[in-house]
């Protein structure tokens, strides 16, 4: 098979793909619930690939391997051997389909929701504290201005230990959650840029490479 009939052949079947998730734009239907099994067992496969290719394979599996030979041949770092450890902690996660022996998942998912804890505190500690410190700035400027009042509104909009009855307390809870459909919009619209900018790209790929429109460049 020559190589542009394979090129061919694949954009035939990425064209039909994208038709068919599209066609969810008109009303659910079998085409598109068909594609869409495809793309879940295509992503599903995908990701265990990638994760025996890039994680088990490079940190676990080479390394107890090494660990072993090591072991064996009385040369190198045996250490590598511990990661046999891994597997049965890891094989604890599966006991949670088992109404008997659920109770074996609950011991690693304590572990691993602990790890994950003190993993996030840290990742607090090092990416939200910067930025907490850094909403601390000088009122030499508009936009500083601007950023201090849109801060302390919408804290004022989240602070619930009293009532807004102070008039001060009850407008700038206002001004916050207007403030907040504002940023809210914005998020929103960027959002929306984004997916337009995926859609257009597969408008282009559809016209000009599928259906061979002139002006593809």
């Amino acid at each position: 098979m020559s190589e542009a009939l394979w090129q061919r052949i694949e954009i035939w079947v990425a064209a039909i793909c994208t038709l068919g998730i599209y066609s969810f734009l008109y009303r659910e239907n079998r085409f598109y619930r068909f594609f869409e099994h495809v793309f879940m067992g295509v992503a599903g496969g995908w990701g265990i690939v990638v994760t025996w290719t890039e994680v088990l394979r490079p940190k676990w599996w080479n390394p107890m391997v090494s660990g072993f030979k090591a072991l064996s041949s009385g040369q190198g770092d045996a250490l590598g051997a511990l990661w046999i450890l891994a597997l049965p902690l890891g094989s604890m996660w599966y006991f949670v389909y088992s109404r008997r022996y659920v109770w074996i998942s609950r011991i690693i998912f304590g572990f691993f929701m602990g790890a994950a804890a003190g993993m996030s505190f840290r990742g607090f500690i090092g990416g939200q504290m910067p930025q907490l410190i850094s909403s601390f700035k000088p009122l030499n400027s508009f936009n500083n201005i601007v950023f201090a009042v849109t801060l302390v509104c919408v804290m004022l909009y989240f602070f619930f230990s009293f009532e807004h009855k102070n008039p001060v307390v009850k407008h700038g809870a206002a001004a916050g959650r207007w403030l907040l459909m504002i940023a809210f919009g914005a998020m929103f619209g960027n959002t929306v840029m984004a997916r337009m900018s995926l859609f257009i790209e597969r408008f282009q790929f559809l016209a000009f490479q599928w259906l061979g429109l002139k002006g593809g460049g």
